[in-house]
């Protein structure tokens, strides 16, 4: 295997001027770099980055630990978190926890081992406090959290603002004359889905509305069992005349239900999802939703975690960053024109 000392050998220089072009040194002139180098390409060297990133106690590297990659809350993030950081000259490893808190815990293990410089993640459903990522905060290594939030001492978060996307969402339905809105809520563990049931609560209370516990359903999609009581609720007399899905896939399913009972979206049932993913202006009728601005959330978990690298001294009171979503409106929601 070529060495250091076998490209200082062929070009007749010293040990030290040869790692010094390859640490990206100023005190080599442009010649001796070219020199370096090409003597470096002939004999195929390749110098050992993980062992200077040992060596200077920093490696350039970011874990982004997400739930599933492929969905695209996550999938838009990751790459605009990417596209941030190697501009910067950092790079990222992607680790999915599959909403598993003991992987999770696994990935914040094996990232630690790698001295990674920093942590950007999206917590797992499972996930209630950070107990596991303590020792990732002893070691110095800056997390970020995005998408999901916990309450945490010293640790930035960048979400949007959930509880307004579900209040803008259900009042638009309201708007379109819907007055039995069912809501298939998420998981009420989960920090952000609390949030868009409690937006899709007080927009019936502000619009004088009355919250119907029987209209909060946490439909589960691989359930037979959930799916047969959707259509028992939808079968009801009054039946529900709006939906509002904490998600898009669940809005996905419902519209399926509401064509298989052959009630007509949005005349009978007008629905509204959240997340404004790719399929949903493929739909039929195309589907209405919050937009998350996923690329924008993952932008800035990158510029904060770079801050945080650049400053000395991570102790500091958590700060909370949060970007309004954008309500897009298509024909699944919309009954009245102005």
């Amino acid at each position: 295997m070529t060495t250091m000392k076998d490209v200082a050998k062929a070009t007749g220089l010293s040990l030290a001027t040869v790692s010094r072009v390859f640490n990206g040194s100023e005190k080599v002139t442009e010649k001796t770099r070219k020199t370096v180098l090409k003597a470096a390409e002939k004999l195929n060297f390749r110098p050992n980055k993980m062992a200077a990133a040992l060596r200077s106690g920093k490696s350039r590297t970011i874990g982004v630990v997400v739930p599933i990659i492929d969905i695209d809350v996550f999938s838009s993030a990751i790459k605009s978190i990417e596209s941030y950081l190697r501009e910067a000259g950092y790079h990222i490893i992607i680790c999915q926890s599959e909403e598993l808190l003991e992987k999770e815990g696994q990935i914040l293990e094996n990232l630690l081992n790698l001295q990674v410089d920093g942590v950007i993640i999206s917590v797992s459903k499972e996930t209630l406090n950070m107990n596991h990522m303590q020792e990732l905060q002893d070691a110095g290594i800056s997390i970020v959290l995005f998408d999901r939030r916990l309450e945490l001492e010293n640790v930035n978060s960048v979400i949007i603002n959930n509880f307004s996307g579900a209040y803008r969402a259900t009042t638009h339905l309201i708007e379109q004359g819907c007055r039995r809105i069912l809501h298939l809520a998420g998981k009420s563990s989960v920090s952000i889905f609390r949030e868009r049931q409690r937006g899709y609560e007080s927009a019936l209370k502000d619009h004088g509305l009355p919250v119907d516990e029987h209209y909060v359903f946490p439909l589960d999609l691989e359930s037979e069992a959930s799916l047969d009581h959707l259509r028992y609720l939808l079968q009801q007399d009054p039946a529900p005349d709006g939906i509002f899905a904490h998600g898009d896939y669940y809005a996905f399913g419902a519209l399926n239900i509401l064509k298989e009972l052959n009630l007509r979206v949005p005349e009978d049932v007008a629905i509204i999802g959240f997340g404004d993913s790719p399929f949903c202006a493929y739909l039929t009728p195309p589907l209405s939703s919050v937009n998350q601005r996923n690329e924008d959330i993952g932008r800035m978990a990158a510029e904060i975690m770079l801050q945080e690298l650049n400053e000395a001294d991570h102790a500091r009171v958590a700060s909370q960053s949060m970007i309004p979503p954008e309500v897009i409106i298509r024909a699944s929601s919309q009954r009245l024109t102005d």
